[in-house]
This record gives C-alpha cells, structure tokens and sequence, in this order.
C-alpha cells in the first residue's frame, strides 16, 4: 500500500495562492549605488592551493568564519579561516571504498559540529572533517513512484539536506516524477512528503534536448535555464532564472507559498520564442543564445548584517563572429525579510562577473585566482 504524506487542500491554496511581493512606491534604496572592490589573498603558508578548477562546490560554517572546498587529484578537504583569511588545514578524502565521496561532487554542505553533507553520482551521505562517512543517506523511499523512488539520480540530483530537520529536499524533473512538486523525505522513517510546485513549469517550459546517434554512441546538445534551492535557517527558497517570483518553505510548518516578486524595471518573466523540439544542433544553439540575453535571475543571497535578501540578474550577449567574447549586463536587486523589493539597479560599472560568492558582514566576497593564489574581491556596496 503506498503511503504518501500530503497537506491539506485548503493549506495548498492558502500557501499556492501566489502572494505578490509589495513593490510599493517607496525609494529606491539601490538609485545611487555605489561599490567600491578590494582584493584580498589568503595566505597558504608553506603549502599552495590547487585552484584549476577554481572552487567548484563549496561551503560555510553557520557563522561564515570558515570556508570548505575540495581540491582535485588527490581529493582533499580544504579548510581556510575566512577572519585571518589563512588556510587551516587540508583533510585526505577517499573516492571509493566504505568512506568514499565519488570522484565529482554534486552538492556540498557544511553543518554543525564538523558535519558535512555531501553528493555525488555513486553517493549521498554524512561525512565529518576527518574524512569519515557517519550516515549513508542513500535510500529507496515509501509513497512515491516505485520507478522514480529506484532512480538515485533522478530522484536526487541536486538533492538538499538540513541539518537540523534531518530531511532531504529535492525537485525531480517533471518528466522522471509527473508532476511539479518539492519532495520532502525522511531517511529515517522513509516517508516522502510531496508539495506541489506548480510555478516551476516554466523551467521545463524553456528547457529541451536534441539527441543524435552515431553507433552505440549518443549526443545530448542541450538548452535550459537554470533552477535554485536555497537553504537557510527554517526556510528553504526556490526560485529560477527565468522568473522573479519564488517560492518560500517553512521547514517546521511544512507549508510553502508562492511570492510573485515585481520589479518596476525589469521583466519578471521570460517572454522569448523557442523551438521547443529542435531537429539539429544549430536550433538547440539557437535556443540557448536567445535564453541567455533575457535577464536571468540568479541565486537569492542572505545578507544577515542589514537583513536583506541580494539577487544578481544577468545577460549575456555572444559576439558577432565566431571567436569574439561575450559580452554581460549585470543587474542588482534588493528585497526586505518578505520580499518585498526595496531596490534594483543595472550595474553599468561591473564587467566581470562574480564567482563562488557569499555575503559575509555585509560585504560580498567573490573568488578570484590571484597569479595561482586563493584570492577574494571583496565589494562594499554604498547606498
């Protein structure tokens, strides 16, 4: 007998009901930004980063005191003092084996007490600092799909886990589980709870694939746009490139509602005209280049110090001959604790795009690979 766990009709209504974010006619709080950018270099002592790959999937501790990355080949832990701004130590991590991570990380968290989440293709689980797996989080769980339930990776990729409500929260695609839904599941009893999405269709709306075959070969060109899971204390937000609004979770209440954020400036849907089963792979770059000058949203960002939420919108524009550079419009939106939108600005004066970044006392630290060293630029915005 299947056994789903689901939220009342009248709470799905209450919570799915499409809230709109008060824009208000209040100031601009964002009109006359400014922003100045240090850059700062953290000291490896004796040793030296391995940063090829740049930081790839990272994290921070609860009071952003610590940052964590893995460096490649061989697979080690690295843990820098974001205060002091000097590594710590580097941790050995097995890839295969009864503690092994995998050879790629999919997702990255860093916990209480020297716990950390980790994902990957072959794995899922709770790791310490040491280099020791504490929990296998992999599991086959009750009250969905036996078939999607049986498909680690369809099921979670991209897959969160809290700390604190010990619950794994993911967004399968629609196509693996036939419908828009946030699955919450409990590795210890197995119960899945799911909670419908409905406004994420947009996602698989402006996504597709063409396929060719070349023997016992396949291809896969692809075009998308991109979707986020945020997770913070008590609340996890979802949101997506193509659309301002989003969706708020209450992890304790285990309701979410839909915020239709509206900006005076700029779009806050994606309005574009796409092939939606392309035939080659010149429709599918095609796709992708129209996708990419819209205004695509990015991750929502928690800054604690003023107590605002941050969102980077970009643009991207490819060059006119093969070759040529892209080119970017960059775009800085603020929000209140409810999201309600306090500001918004085009931001003409920055050319180069953020990576890797956090806010850390109201500051936002951007990786950058200064001559092979670990380096941050650091941005204090004025207003």
């Amino acid at each position: 007998m299947k056994k789903l766990l689901t939220i009342s009709f009248l709470t799905l209504l209450s919570a799915c009901g499409g809230k709109e974010s008060e824009s208000t006619n209040q100031k601009n709080i964002l009109e006359n930004l400014t922003f100045s950018i240090d850059t700062v270099v953290v000291d490896a002592g004796e040793d030296f980063f391995n940063i090829n790959y740049g930081l790839g999937t990272r994290g921070l501790n609860e009071d952003k005191s610590l940052l964590m990355f893995f460096e490649n080949d061989p697979k080690k832990l690295v843990q820098v003092d974001l205060n002091q701004l000097k590594l710590v130590k580097k941790t050995d991590f097995e890839i295969e084996g009864p503690n092994g991570i995998g050879s790629y990380l999919t997702g990255f968290e860093v916990g209480p007490r020297d716990q950390l989440f980790m994902q990957s293709y072959t794995t899922m689980g709770l790791f310490n600092t040491e280099g020791k797996k504490t929990e296998d989080l992999i599991i086959i769980p009750e009250g969905i799909e036996p078939e999607l339930a049986k498909d680690y990776t369809a099921l979670f990729g991209g897959a969160i886990y809290d700390f604190y409500t010990q619950k794994i929260y993911t967004q399968p695609s629609f196509e693996k589980a036939g419908e828009y839904g946030l699955f919450v599941i409990n590795p210890k009893s197995k119960e899945a709870q799911v909670i419908p999405i409905p406004e994420m269709k947009l996602i698989d709306d402006l996504s597709g694939t063409f396929e060719t075959k070349s023997g016992e070969y396949t291809t896969f060109f692809y075009f998308g746009v991109s979707r986020y899971t945020t997770s913070l204390p008590g609340r996890l937000i979802l949101s997506g490139s193509p659309m301002s609004g989003l969706y708020l979770f209450d992890k304790k209440a285990n309701t979410i509602e839909f915020k239709n954020i509206l900006h005076q400036t700029v779009p806050n849907v994606m309005q574009v005209d796409l092939v939606k089963n392309p035939t080659d792979e010149a429709t599918v770059k095609e796709n992708r280049r129209k996708l990419n000058a819209q205004l695509n949203y990015q991750e929502i960002l928690w800054d604690e110090s003023r107590e605002l939420y941050w969102r980077f919108g970009k643009k991207t524009f490819e060059g006119k001959e093969k070759g040529d550079p892209s080119t970017y419009e960059f775009y800085l939106f603020a929000y209140d604790k409810d999201f309600n939108v306090l500001g918004e600005t085009k931001l003409d004066e920055l050319e180069t795009e953020p990576r890797s970044y956090f806010f850390k006392e109201g500051k936002l630290y951007s990786y950058v690979n200064v001559e092979d060293k670990l380096g941050f630029a650091v941005f204090t915005f004025n207003f």
